[in-house]
Order: C-alpha cells, then structure tokens, then sequence
C-alpha cells in the first residue's frame, strides 16, 4: 500500500495551519481574536469532512453527514464573521436545505452494512 506522508496524520496538519494562523494574527492580519477562532473553527469542520471521507469504508459512511453539517455551520459562520449579512429566517432555510442536501447525497452514496455490493455481470 502506497502511503502519502502528507495524508497521514489530519490532527498535525490542522495543528500547524492553526499555528500558523494564530502567527499571522500576532504579526499580519489584522482581525480580532474572535474572527481567528471562527476560522480554526471552520478548518477544523472541513478536516472533519475530509476524515469522514477517508474512513468511510470503516464507519459505512455514517461520519459523512454529521461532518458535512458541522462544516456548512462552520462556514456560514464564517461567512457572516467576515460581513455577510443574512436574517435569521435566512440562516435558517440554508441550514434545512443543507441538511436535507446531505441526508439525499449520504443516502445515494452509501448502503447498510451487510448488504453485499452489486455485481454486474457481462
């Protein structure tokens, strides 16, 4: 099995971008402590996602949804800490719809544990 180093281990990788942002902040940017927690919040959210899809075969895919709906909240989060503006009633149909745009997608993309897969024959 090849293994890419860069893959291996998620927890790191976060770890240093985080690092890397909370320097950026100290020197470079210019955005309150608040803002830098929202985007490590919404970094964090996305590994999550990219772990979800990488354990898949392990967990039969039932990581996927709550990841996906953690990282849709992380970015609308975000989206409104760096000035979009929406109204709660808004807010609120983006989050259904997001809900009931992952439950469709890990329901046609995963099946229950035990049922063997499809063959197709030639």
């Amino acid at each position: 099995m090849d293994r890419n180093e860069l893959t291996g281990e998620p927890a790191l990788w976060l770890g240093l971008f985080s690092g890397a942002l909370q320097l950026a902040a100290a020197f470079f940017l210019p955005w309150p402590d608040e803002t830098v927690a929202v985007v490590n919040a919404a970094a964090a959210a996305l590994v999550g996602v990219w772990i979800a899809f990488t354990t898949k075969s392990n967990d039969n895919g039932g990581s996927i949804k709550a990841a996906i709906l953690g990282a849709g909240q992380a970015l609308i989060t975000l989206a409104l800490v760096f000035g979009w503006h929406a109204t709660d009633k808004q807010t609120a149909a983006i989050m259904m719809f997001l809900t009931l745009a992952t439950g469709v997608f890990v329901r046609q993309t995963s099946k229950p544990a035990g049922v063997p897969a499809v063959r197709q024959v030639a």
